[in-house]
């Protein structure tokens, strides 16, 4: 619809000056039309091209011109208008203008014939034919006259006046649903709703309202939390961090899990076990590293694994475990990292675990988080092939949790398992065409191996003894007073750790009052085998503390064990009493004699009696005959003198002199 640019002058958001009008719509790039009319070209804009907030100065003025209340501004209406095309809006404000006159005319008592024919007189032949004016009537009846231009455009649809729905009615439906189960039908909702409404007299909708309020008004967090509750809405909505496993190189993370296998074991005691598979999976190229098969998640089978990683491949950067009892534990985790499984940070333990002994770093996956650990990926890979294959027909478990074994039941053995699993992990690390992030169609096996020579700094190879080390099992202890260490049912510690041992003994240097442990380790495998200690810093004590074996009352070979430590014994306290005698007789009176003569000579005199401040207090002291001093009390100066003659001729006496 095009309209004068004078008419607009003067409007709000719009200048009054005709110069400076021209320069702002071609500041705002508004293209103009010039019309020839009375007295020469008069300029034209189209009314869709003017911003929205001048757009509607003009129609509030018309509407004043024709004497028209506004109405109430529907700014939802408004801003599909603005959303809608040139054309679209242009067709609609013409029709608006041409609604805006027949409701005004009417309003002033024209009507019938004579009311379209003005209109068809202003406006034009186009579009004004009497049913045409009657279908623009029947589109704004009921409607403000302000908004009469998103009204009239093509294809509108009104919004329809939703039913009313009390507040109160929509609290209660909320706190119904979020107190049942996720599957409690919206239906179940509206009918409790509307029977409970009848009662407390709110208004409830019908059923259909309210599975629009429900679907179009809530927003997926209203719904997440009333149908699952805070902490599963918070989960649900969490949009998983993508991470790019090209920037590590292998071994720098490696992550570490377990999974209860879908088939029955036997491990060779004729009960059927689900066992549990403890793997470790290097997060750079996915390839599976070492694993093992065990009754139960462990730390000893944990241990193991990692001591077999570390032996092969060499010590990762960091592992990446859940927080499940087996990796949480001292013999895994033991002086390094925070478990969220025990506040507790395991610094702070005074055991050590593998990865303290290894120098690797734990970094503990969020509880519930198994989106984030790669093993539990490869786990799944896995299980597609491995717990279903033919090899363990009658062994199968289904997948479901807590499963018990039927009399039907035929378990396969521990080898068997063990070999399909080797079988399994082999294909699944060479297979080729791999899609994963970075891979580019390599196997699991050549990115390791890819990434690796790329490495700027190889894995560290970890020695002998610090696998040795790495693999016992370390425990807090107290020694004893003879220089010994018990374990339950084990002792260990004979002569050649006493003199070491002893000294942490309860009232020796190194314990005094008492409570200092050290730290103990001892193999699993071999409770026979020599012991190492270190204190409770970490600094070594002693190696091969050997276990005591206990023998048969009058057996002779304990005592010839016991008389052995006696000679020990015996030649250490010679040795002793020999560095203790390293003084002759002679030079050790001539050390005493000088000792006596020093303290005689730094004796202090006795300082002479001062007087005594007396107290002051409320009342005077009543007065007291003073006692006089008995001539017996007193000891002569004289005797003091003869005294000390006495004591230097004794002293020079003994000394020979």
């Amino acid at each position: 619809m095009l309209v004068k640019v004078n008419d607009l002058r003067g409007l709000k958001g719009f200048p009054s000056h005709r110069t400076t009008a021209s320069e702002w719509l071609r500041s705002r790039r508004i293209e103009t039309h010039g019309i020839a009319g009375n007295g020469g070209i008069v300029e034209h804009v189209l009314l869709s091209d003017l911003p929205a907030d001048v757009r509607r100065a003009y129609w509030l003025r018309e509407l004043d011109s024709l004497h028209l209340p506004h109405g109430t501004y529907d700014d939802e209406a408004h801003e599909t208008f603005d959303e809608a095309s040139a054309d679209r809006q242009a067709r609609a404000e013409r029709k608006a203008l041409i609604a805006t006159t027949l409701t005004g005319l009417r309003a002033r008592g024209v009507k019938g014939k004579k009311l379209f024919a003005l209109v068809r007189e202003r406006f034009g032949t186009d579009g004004t034919s009497e049913a045409a004016l009657k279908r623009i009537e029947k589109r704004v009846k009921g409607v403000d006259p302000i908004n009469y231009a998103p009204a009239l455009l093509d294809d509108y649809r009104p919004t329809a006046k939703r039913a009313e729905f009390s507040e109160e009615a929509k609290a209660f439906a909320l706190r119904r649903i979020g107190e049942s189960g996720p599957g409690w039908e919206l239906t179940e909702a509206w009918d409790e709703v509307r029977t409970v409404g009848a009662e407390m007299g709110w208004a409830v909708p019908s059923n259909s309202t309210l599975y629009r309020w429900w679907n179009e008004e809530l927003s997926e967090a209203d719904r997440q939390v009333a149908r699952y509750g805070k902490d599963v809405a918070i989960k649900n909505m969490t949009q998983p961090v993508m991470r790019d496993k090209t920037s590590i190189a292998p071994l720098e993370w490696v992550s570490l899990d377990g999974r209860v296998q879908d088939y029955w074991v036997d491990f060779g005691d004729g009960k059927p076990v689900r066992p549990i598979m403890i793997a470790l999976v290097d997060v750079a190229s996915n390839k599976v590293l070492a694993w093992e098969l065990a009754k139960s998640e462990n730390a000893v089978v944990t241990r193991r694994v990692l001591k077999r990683l570390c032996a092969t491949y060499g010590i990762p950067e960091r592992i990446y475990p859940d927080n499940g009892r087996a990796f949480t534990g001292k013999k895994v985790s033991g002086g390094v990292g925070f478990s969220f499984r025990n506040p507790k940070t395991l610094e702070k333990m005074g055991v050590p675990g593998i990865c303290k002994h290894m120098g690797i770093a734990v970094t503990f996956a969020k509880p519930a988080n198994g989106r984030a650990k790669q093993a539990e990926r490869t786990f799944r890979l896995l299980s597609r092939k491995l717990d279903e294959c033919p090899e363990f027909q009658g062994a199968h478990a289904g997948h479901a949790p807590g499963t018990r074994p039927s009399a039907k039941v035929l378990p396969i053995s521990i080898e068997t398992a063990n070999r399909m699993a080797e079988h399994y992990i082999t294909k699944l690390n060479k297979r080729t065409g791999s899609r994963a992030h970075g891979a580019r169609g390599r196997s699991y096996d050549e990115m390791f191996r890819d990434g690796l020579a790329g490495r700027l700094v190889p894995p560290r190879k970890p020695t002998e003894r610090q696998l040795y080390i790495a693999g016992l099992d370390w425990t807090e202890v107290t020694v004893d007073g003879n220089a010994r260490v018990t374990i339950r049912d084990w002792t260990y510690g004979d002569w050649d750790t006493y003199l070491v041992l002893i000294e942490y003994a309860k009232g020796k240097p190194k314990n005094p009052r008492g409570g200092v442990k050290i730290v103990f380790g001892r193999d699993p495998d071999d409770f026979n085998a020599p012991a190492i200690a270190y204190d409770a810093d970490g600094n070594w004590i002693c190696d091969g503390i050997q276990p005591v074996q206990r023998g048969e009352y009058g057996d002779a070979e304990g005592a010839q064990t016991a008389a052995r430590n006696e000679k020990s014994a015996t030649n250490a306290a010679k040795k002793a009493k020999a560095a203790q005698d390293a003084l002759n007789e002679a030079k050790y009176k001539q050390a005493t004699a000088a000792l006596y003569d020093h303290v005689a000579a730094d004796q202090p005199q006795a300082p002479e009696p001062g007087n005594v401040a007396a107290g002051h207090f409320d009342q005077p002291f009543r007065k007291r005959k003073q006692a006089e001093k008995r001539a017996a009390d007193v000891i002569p100066e004289e005797f003091l003198r003869n005294l000390d003659t006495a004591i230097a001729a004794d002293l020079r006496r003994q000394r020979g002199e």
